[in-house]
């Protein structure tokens, strides 16, 4: 299920499912919709706390519910990420959500939701910049283009570009066409075993992390390993892991690199494979729709979106 494209105007629900923040960024929040020349609603986890969440579960997934099924609300995107959704794919109304298609943009912990989003619904939904970082203020000329064109435009997103000055760059070649699913790896190995777990069978695995030392990503790339992803999947997308480092053992021993993790445990299945993909914790960066058709050409490092996501 594909969303309406957004028009100049419409009402934008505001939401904040995972961590708490300020006041003051809720209401820089509020300004940088409106700029964009939306209205916003804001929702009242974006003003609530319990402890290292905005809200309560029933209270943050009511927030959820309540902006799908609203007949006046557009779009939803979400405030900001951190950590809880997790919590809530037991209490969101997939039936709900089904009936009501809508725009959904978040990133990171939203991951989550995604995952829920595409498995459950079958709703095609955006990575993007959220509204209490991204949309405040980091909106340069690039990561504003690909915006723009996820909100209004009904055209597929064609090929996405890097930065000016960033390289794709091939890690195995070869061409693959799927739908494109995937986001913060730390949330794709949260849902291992549940209901929402990610399905990759035939699909084109997109996956980024921040803040991790390098032996916890090997031990996540192999959960992912043990459970079939990368046998099942076509291609694989590498985006940024932003301040992923190596962490210094007893004796002094050293974590392996990024690039030998990725050969070892990614490499074996000559799928092919990009990485440097500047989508992730990081700025500029693009907007682009899960559950759409890619073609992945990773011997020229080129990421084309093949179909529209809105209608």
């Amino acid at each position: 299920m594909k969303p309406k494209a957004l028009k100049k105007g419409d009402k934008i629900a505001i939401i904040a499912p995972s961590s708490p923040t300020t006041k003051e960024k809720v209401e820089k929040a509020i300004s940088s919709v409106e700029k964009m020349g939306l209205t916003p609603i804001v929702y009242p986890s974006c003003l609530s706390e319990h402890g290292h969440l905005s809200g309560t579960d029933d209270e943050r997934a009511k927030d959820i519910n309540d902006a799908f099924e609203n007949k006046e609300i557009s779009g939803i995107v979400c405030l900001k990420g951190g950590y809880g959704t997790p919590r809530l794919l037991n209490l969101i109304d997939y039936e709900a959500i089904k009936k009501n298609p809508k725009y959904f943009l978040g990133y990171s912990d939203i991951t989550g939701l995604h995952i829920a989003l595409n498995k459950m619904c079958n709703l095609v939904t955006y990575h993007g910049p959220m509204a209490s970082s991204g949309w405040i203020n980091n909106l340069d000329d690039y990561t504003l283009k690909y915006l723009e064109k996820s909100l209004f435009s009904n055209i597929a997103l064609g090929i996405v570009e890097n930065p000016e000055g960033e390289q794709i760059e091939s890690l195995y070649p070869g061409i693959c066409e799927g739908e494109i699913v995937g986001g913060n790896l730390s949330l794709l190995v949260s849902t291992l075993g549940s209901p929402y777990e990610i399905d990759a069978k035939g699909k084109i695995l997109f996956i980024e992390e921040v803040s991790e030392h390098n032996y916890r990503i090997d031990r996540m790339l192999m959960s992912l390993d043990l459970a079939g992803k990368f046998s099942d999947c076509n291609g694989i997308i590498l985006g940024t892991f932003t301040k992923c480092e190596p962490d210094t053992k007893d004796d002094n021993f050293k974590d392996l690199d990024l690039m030998t993790i990725f050969n070892e445990i990614i490499g074996k299945y000559n799928k092919p494979t990009v990485y440097n993909f500047r989508a992730g914790h990081n700025y500029p960066q693009p907007t682009f729709p899960f559950g759409v058709k890619v073609k992945l050409n990773a011997d020229d490092g080129i990421i084309e979106f093949l179909e529209s996501s809105n209608v």
